[in-house]
């Protein structure tokens, strides 16, 4: 396992090295206002830096697109709690076998079982700490819902600073070389490097804020149906193990 890892340090070593070595060939420019060999190749202006400005917008684009596709499979309210487990609690509580569903809800943890768990942990208090018990857990579990979605909202807010930093880069790069241009000629093709990746960097940024917006208050409804929905099932269960409690 060791001998594994240290192999692939050493080829991110190596891979690291090569781009250093090969990073100013790669992206040197021929002459004033032409593109550089990397520029040519991936299409975008700018020179090292703009590559590196546009691959880590389009980096948090692909991980954000990735996490929304995720949400999709998992945030949904037959995944979180399935309606197996419902009816098997159910049953446990319907015929008082208040030992066995505990005994459920730690052996199938989840949304629902937590906040029932909760509840059953604190029989031997009384109703009113059963109730103070599972409200406390499914606040809990609810913020655990939302966390879930929280990373596309940090794509949808940092992807359009990346965006605004780009542009920012470009334009200083144009105006750096129209102050340097050599007798005070300036040619269009010495700016445009700049103004293209200033241009680019806002439209990624617009690109990765307008979907991750849409989505994520998409996903922050959804999570909030779901919480309604399970809170819903979990207080009709937490009513009867209270009064469960009451009895004692």
């Amino acid at each position: 396992m060791n001998l594994q890892i240290s192999k692939k340090a050493m080829a991110v070593v190596a891979l690291f090295a090569a781009g250093a070595v090969l990073a100013p060939a790669m992206f040197a420019q021929e002459g004033e206002g032409s593109y550089s060999l990397g520029e040519k190749i991936l299409g975008i202006p700018g020179g090292a830096f703009g590559i590196i400005t546009q691959l880590m917008i389009i980096l948090v684009s692909v991980f954000m697109f990735g996490w929304i596709i995720e949400c999709f499979v998992n945030v949904r309210r037959d995944k979180i709690v399935p309606p197996e487990v419902i009816g098997a609690l159910q049953n446990y509580i319907d015929e008082g076998d208040l030992e066995g569903g505990l005994q459920y809800c730690e052996s199938a943890p989840n949304y629902l079982t937590r906040i029932v768990g909760a509840g059953l942990n604190r029989m031997q208090f009384g109703p009113e700490s059963v109730k103070d018990a599972a409200v406390s857990m499914g606040d809990a579990e609810q913020g655990k819902l939302e966390f879930h979605i929280s990373p596309i909202a940090l794509c949808a807010s940092v992807g359009p600073l990346m965006g605004l930093f780009g542009t920012v880069t470009g334009m200083v790069m144009a105006f750096a070389k129209i102050e340097n241009a050599p007798g005070g000629q300036v040619n269009p093709k010495m700016v445009a490097g700049g103004i293209a990746l200033a241009l680019l960097s806002t439209v990624l940024g617009l690109i990765i804020a307008m979907p991750g917006l849409v989505f994520y208050w998409y996903f922050k409804n959804k999570v909030g149906s779901i919480g309604t929905s399970i809170g819903l099932v979990a207080d009709d269960m937490v009513e009867t193990v209270a009064a469960y409690a009451g009895q004692q």
